[in-house]
């Protein structure tokens, strides 16, 4: 079972849930971005999905505080460019004309 921390108001089978409850779902349970892992489990699914954007958390209409994510993704790792090889330099010749 993985433990999570809601960062926005959910619903999870019909049942809406009030952003900072405290939810222990199957380990099989895909998060989203509106969760943050609170154990390894968790951790391991959260990253499995890889960079997702934030969830729109209006903090102006909610009378409740939520703090922040604690976790956050993992910066990916920049592919490398492939290079061309560099062009040989090529010694101008000069041109004999003869008539």
């Amino acid at each position: 079972m993985a433990t999570y921390r809601t960062l926005v108001d959910v619903y999870i089978g019909g049942q809406h849930i009030l952003a900072g409850t405290t939810l222990t779902l199957a380990d099989n349970f895909v998060p989203s971005a509106a969760y943050d892992p609170l154990d390894t489990p968790a951790l391991n699914a959260f990253y499995a999905q890889g960079p997702q954007s934030t969830p729109l958390a209006r903090t102006q209409w909610s009378t409740q505080f939520v703090a922040p994510a604690v976790t956050k993704p993992r910066p990916q790792k920049a592919a490398k460019l492939s290079v061309l090889p560099p062009i040989p330099s090529v010694k101008p010749r000069s041109l004999k004309v003869g008539f």
